[in-house]
């Protein structure tokens, strides 16, 4: 239904964007035929670009993917409370019954417009006429044109209105009008919540008579004589709203239209202003998909564990602080994705051991209990330098400072590359505090991965599974508590779900309540860098929220 609705909304939005762009640019100029194109064409794409995807170049676009990039590590997912019994007597249900039954009595009516069409066509009597079949009625009725077919009563005009007519319905006929109509009548049944839609439907009934009408006066009929025509037909009242009438309101402005200067022909420069706005749609479309294919590019950081320590270890020899000299960086120029990541000599085993080895547990946050994560992040510079480091996640100032210290000692990195070329990298590096005293393994554990590891059926089949089997806390419901629980876990090489933490709280009940969910998750499809199966962390935000 989300998916449904999502659609619906992108839809609407499109249709009114294209109006109120018809409205500021094309509204009083006279290039009719480029006109109607655009505004079946603003109809067509707005169905379409919701399906229009552009992932597989975007995602290779470096300025994308450092857009992306942050936010691709982490997907929501919303809890709300599930009643006992669920009811179909919902607001939304109703709302939606509503919105349908209107859409259902205006498809009816379009239908029952097309019964009376067919209906004079069988009683009526048929001429061919250049191809196009004239259909005479005995019924008082405006003239119209539907596709390939013309109703006229000949009783009610004179010979010199019926050229006039026919001419008029057959411009119609030819240019297969009735299909610009037909389309903006489905445009309404479906969005009639939609004021753009309406005046959309319009414009284009207007702009085919203006088609029609300048049909007429090329033809070299007089225009004064068949303005006069017109005014005569104004008092009746159409018939078949399906069709294109020979006479329809507002009469005044087909008239101007008829009197108007022809717009110089550079005019028409303006429509290609259409090109960057379809672009636009379809990129805002594309969006989502391009934040879910980011995730495979992000550089692979890893998770490094501080636990209590034991004994305090020297500074190491040779440390990157005592360098003189210091590179400059261009922010502006930073890469966040490469090519190729920067690299610890020696890989992110290595890494570990070097943090694991330095670093030391701050006195005051070890006496007060305090453990959690540090995230910071870092430039890798062009010569593999460590530069520009920043708390990007704090836990506790002496934590902080001490994660800080750690990284401006690690020695000189293998440089990242971008296009065979050496280039500046940001690294992102998790170091958690942690006072259980369990040893750590050598395992490692990765962060981010070329492949991540995916639950079976993917994302969506992961929301469903979280929303049937997490229950709210009762206690938390009555207290009115909501809000996000950040958790992680680990998905090991063989898929298994390990090591589940909440990394930071809403309440206790609703803490074990994400917890509980989940451990009783099933095994996910495993991580992969440089084609093994690995150990990677798993974020998973988790919302309470109460309606």
């Amino acid at each position: 239904m989300n998916d449904v609705l999502m659609y619906f909304l992108k839809v609407n939005v499109a249709i009114a964007l294209f109006y109120l762009f018809f409205r500021l640019a094309f509204y009083n100029d006279t290039f009719w035929k480029t006109r109607r194109y655009y505004l079946v064409f603003s109809i067509l794409l707005s169905v379409a670009y919701p399906f229009i995807s552009f992932t597989d170049w975007l995602e290779k676009q470096e300025p994308m993917q450092a857009i992306v990039v942050g936010y691709a590590q982490l997907q929501e997912i919303t809890i709300t409370p599930t009643p006992q019994k669920p009811s179909l007597l919902t607001v939304e249900n109703i709302l939606l019954a509503l919105y349908a039954l209107v859409s259902a009595v205006l498809l009816v009516k379009m239908l029952v417009q097309l019964i009376s069409i067919l209906r004079w066509k069988l009683k009526g009597e048929k001429q061919l006429l250049q191809g196009i079949e004239i259909i005479s009625v005995k019924e008082k009725i405006t003239p119209f044109s539907f596709f390939n077919m013309i109703f006229i009563n000949p009783a009610l005009h004179n010979e010199h209105e019926i050229a006039q007519i026919l001419t008029h319905e057959q411009t119609h006929a030819r240019q297969l009008h009735s299909l610009d109509v037909v389309i903006s009548e489905l445009l309404t049944i479906v969005c009639w919540i939609n004021p753009a839609a309406w005046l959309l439907r319009r414009e284009i009934r207007q702009n085919l008579e203006f088609l029609a009408d300048n049909s007429v006066l090329e033809s070299g009929i007089d225009s004064k004589n068949y303005q006069y025509h017109l005014l005569e037909l104004s008092y009746q009242t159409p018939d078949v709203k399906l069709g294109n009438k020979f006479n329809v309101s507002p009469l005044k402005k087909r008239i101007t239209m008829m009197n108007q200067q022809k717009t110089a022909k550079a005019g028409l420069l303006k429509y290609a202003l259409i090109v960057p706005l379809a672009l636009a749609l379809i990129l805002s479309s594309n969006a989502q998909t391009i934040v879910n294919s980011a995730k495979k590019n992000i550089s692979p950081t890893k998770s490094q564990v501080v636990n209590t320590p034991k004994k305090i270890v020297k500074q190491a020899a040779t440390v990157q602080s005592k360098k003189s000299i210091k590179e400059k960086i261009d922010l502006k120029n930073v890469f966040t994705v490469v090519e190729q990541n920067p690299q610890f000599p020696g890989g992110d085993g290595e890494l570990l051991k070097y943090i694991s080895s330095h670093i030391v547990y701050p006195a005051v946050p070890l006496q007060n209990g305090v453990q959690g994560k540090v995230m910071i992040r870092f430039v890798v510079t062009k010569t593999g330098l460590v530069d520009n480091i920043e708390i990007i996640r704090s836990l506790d100032p002496a934590c902080d400072k001490e994660a800080i210290r750690v990284i401006k000692t690690l020695p000189k990195f293998i440089p990242g590359k971008q296009n065979g070329k050496n280039v500046a990298v940001w690294y992102n590096l998790p170091i958690t505090f942690k006072l259980d005293g369990e040893k750590e393994t050598d395992k490692k554990v990765y962060t981010t991965v070329e492949k991540n590891p995916q639950f079976p059926g993917g994302d969506k089949a992961l929301l469903e599974f979280i929303n049937s089997n997490v229950r709210y806390p009762i206690e938390a419901m009555q207290q009115g508590i909501q809000g996000k629980v950040m958790t992680r876990f680990i998905v090991n090489e063989s898929g298994k779900v390990e090591n589940p933490e909440i990394i930071r709280s809403l309440d206790p009940t609703t803490d074990a309540a994400a917890i509980k969910v989940i451990k009783s998750l099933p095994d996910f499809i495993p991580g992969e860098q440089n084609g093994k199966k690995v150990a990677v962390w798993y974020n998973l935000p988790i919302t309470f929220r109460l309606e």
